[in-house]
């Protein structure tokens, strides 16, 4: 009888120290637990990057000569084959798998880094990893984490810590507070200021280190140099006194410090093919659509950066995954995943051509259709769908609207992760757009067969409450939009197809979860075939249903 007490005693310690473990918060980050031989520290950090010079140290109290060992966990969003890369020992769920391509769970795993500093020489630790589901990157931020401090307050710490030496991490954390950065920029977390229209919001500086070019990141932060007049803030980053930003943001990235890296000097026939991409006659993208070029407004009512500009700013390896799969470095961005639905050996060469095209700098030629007056400003779609980011009317500033063929158009809200409304008949009057000051509304040239009820029709979780939405992107699937969000965190794929003269078709793929998914149905939504079970003007999709399609419209 004592036995079987002392066990019912063991089980029920350990379940409670599991549950308490659970309960205990994850905190953005890693911890470092560094020594030099003589002191050992412990403290947190973003990430666990970092690019030293001879005599720079992890800690401004420890020599240069260190050893660090950094701790917490991998946020793993999907199950699949991941190789992490580092210049230092790696270790996932205590196993070490450093370059070894190794099946991972979705979830925290446990994650280990070990790092030796040779002496005398340019130290460089930057964490990266791959996968079938997405190509090598530095590992983000947000997929870092540990259970034992927060590193906004282990910095504070650190910059009170006397030392004698000199360390870049730290320091750029003390001048990123001295200036004031993550009050308007994305920096390892949201601004603290609010800002009401997304075209108003400044760049993000989490990835800074590893984007822009040492040339351009001085003409900012130094000269107040612009690459977005039309912003109403105006910038104030320091002057000289923020000159040591320019290394440092690198330094705390784990970046090549300089220019990073660049391509040869295209020959005329790569110019030419690139020039032809960026416009809007037969075989271009129409990046001039939402991008100013060679000092010309963007022919849309979208606005970008400057495309002559771009080779001087950005880093080239940087350029070429935000071509890959812009979604996924910035969530929610206008940018489209041209490249994703082609074959890779296509996909590449295009994206090549772009990034050798815009060495050429000021000296490229104008793209066909920049320069154009069109007599008429109704946008015509004819055998490919037009995908057209614009104002419009009863839909949020983050409206994309399409025309597929066939004479059937809807507008897809980017803000609520829903289509609005649809009609037949013509696409798009977009005279208010392009003429006078621009940014006026779209007009919607046929009549609507479809408006949307309130709320979206998705519930995860809790069938009764709206959820919470995160628009992460489109791409492009055989030449139609996919639209990429999260409700209430599952990933959600929506492709909408014509399936009649006043009718379309819903195609939604889900990500894995564990919670029930309902479909609100009415107002127009119907749900194709038997996928789960009705509940009053709703549909609880049955386990593991994944895949499912609803119709809008006249039958």
């Amino acid at each position: 009888m004592f036995r079987f007490c002392i066990l019912g005693l063991t089980v029920a310690a350990l379940l409670l120290n599991a549950g308490a473990h659970a309960q205990v918060p994850l905190h953005p980050g890693l911890v470092a637990t560094a020594t030099d031989g003589q002191r050992t520290l412990k403290f947190a950090l973003p990430t666990p990057n970092f690019t030293l010079q001879p005599g720079e140290s992890v800690h401004p109290a420890l020599k240069p000569e260190f050893k660090v060992e950094w701790t917490g966990v991998l946020k793993v969003p999907r199950s699949g084959r991941h190789t992490l890369f580092a210049d230092a020992k790696v270790f996932v769920d205590g196993k070490e798998i450093q370059g070894q391509p190794t099946p991972l769970e979705a979830g925290e795993r446990g994650l280990r880094i070990e790092f030796t500093r040779k002496p005398g020489a340019t130290a460089r630790l930057q964490l990266q990893w791959e996968s079938e589901h997405f190509a090598r990157e530095p590992v983000p931020y947000s997929a870092l984490g540990n259970r034992e401090m927060a590193w906004p307050a282990s910095v504070t710490e650190q910059l009170v810590l006397s030392g004698n030496f000199p360390a870049p991490l730290q320091q750029f954390h003390r001048l990123a507070r001295q200036f004031k950065c993550a009050e308007c920029h994305e920096l390892y977390g949201p601004p603290t200021r609010a800002f009401t229209e997304s075209y108003e919001v400044p760049p993000p500086l989490t990835d800074a280190g590893n984007k822009l070019r040492a040339s351009w990141l001085a003409q900012v932060l130094v000269n107040n140099r612009r690459v977005r007049p039309w912003m109403k803030l105006a910038p104030a980053h320091g002057g000289e006194a923020a000159r040591p930003l320019v290394n440092l943001f690198a330094q705390q990235a784990g970046a090549e410090l300089g220019e990073g890296a660049t391509v040869s000097q295209p020959s005329p026939a790569q110019v030419a093919e690139g020039v032809k991409l960026f416009g809007k006659g037969d075989g271009g993208l129409g990046c001039i659509n939402c991008h100013d070029f060679a000092g010309h407004r963007s022919a849309g009512d979208l606005r970008g950066p400057d495309m002559t500009e771009m080779h001087a700013r950005v880093r080239t390896d940087w350029l070429l995954r935000w071509l890959r799969d812009p979604g996924r470095m910035q969530p929610g961005t206008a940018m489209p995943a041209f490249f994703s639905d082609m074959p890779a050996a296509q996909a590449q060469a295009k994206m090549h051509a772009i990034v050798h095209a815009l060495t050429a700098g000021k000296a490229l030629s104008l793209p066909e259709g920049l320069l154009d007056v069109p007599q008429d400003y109704r946008l015509v779609v004819r055998d490919e769908p037009v995908v057209f980011r614009t104002f419009i009317a009863d839909s949020s500033t983050r409206s994309i609207a399409v025309g597929l063929p066939g004479g059937v158009s809807y507008v897809f809200d980017a803000e609520q992760c829903r289509v609005r409304y649809a009609w037949s008949g013509e696409f798009l009057d977009v005279a208010k757009v392009w003429t006078g000051r621009g940014g006026g509304q779209a007009a919607v040239l046929g009549k609507k067969f479809f408006t949307a009820p309130a709320g979206h029709p998705l519930r995860v979780g809790n069938a009764d409450s709206e959820p919470t939405l995160k628009f992460r992107g489109y791409r492009l699937v055989e030449k139609f939009p996919e639209f990429d969000f999260e409700v209430n965190g599952v990933p959600v794929r929506q492709r909408v197809r014509k399936a009649g003269a006043n009718r379309l078709e819903w195609e939604f793929e889900l990500g894995e979860t564990r919670e029930p998914v309902w479909v609100v149905t009415g107002g127009g939504i119907n749900i194709v075939g038997n996928v789960g079970t009705a509940e009053a003007g709703r549909v609880r999709l049955a386990p593991g249903m994944r895949k499912f399609t609803l119709t809008v419209g006249e039958e």
